[in-house]
């Protein structure tokens, strides 16, 4: 079998600093609400009770004085579920020593929220007014890492 090693190279991009901080806050509040929906039961072992209705009202709450595209309110939340979950099943196997924290300052984009057109790629920051436009064909034939694209 032939192995072949894969390089992933860093884009030097002007991050919107703006965004970062915005949804770093997001995905905080978005913790803390989270964190009041895990339930014990009897056996001591949590669980996540957050039904749709939840999901519903948090990211109602989230939009509101948001201005930057409304996926990435839909992104911070899926983000934060998963950090959630992780914790969960690591408390209940006995491994987790503290409740989940938002520590880096990384913004995950959606495939709704980016276009690729002629080498460039183009990211949504606010709806039809503000994009990060992104040269990629000065690196045709590296692979290049998007999730790189965060101020940490």
């Amino acid at each position: 079998m032939r192995e072949e090693a894969v390089k992933a190279y860093r884009i030097p991009v002007e991050a919107p600093i703006d965004l970062i901080e915005a949804y770093f806050r997001v995905r905080e509040k978005a913790l803390r609400e989270m964190l009041d929906h895990v339930a014990y039961s009897k056996t001591r072992k949590i669980h996540l009770n957050f039904k749709a209705d939840d999901r519903r009202k948090l990211r109602n709450t989230l939009l509101k004085d948001w201005r930057y595209s409304k996926h990435y309110i839909d992104s911070a939340i899926n983000s934060v579920i998963g950090l959630v979950k992780g914790w969960i099943r690591l408390y209940n196997r006995g491994k987790a020593r503290y409740k989940p924290k938002i520590t880096r300052k990384t913004v995950y984009i959606k495939n709704t929220l980016f276009s690729y057109r002629n080498g460039i790629l183009k990211i949504s920051i606010e709806p039809n007014r503000r994009y990060l436009e992104v040269n990629l064909r000065k690196h045709e034939g590296k692979r290049i890492e998007l999730k790189t694209l965060c101020t940490s």
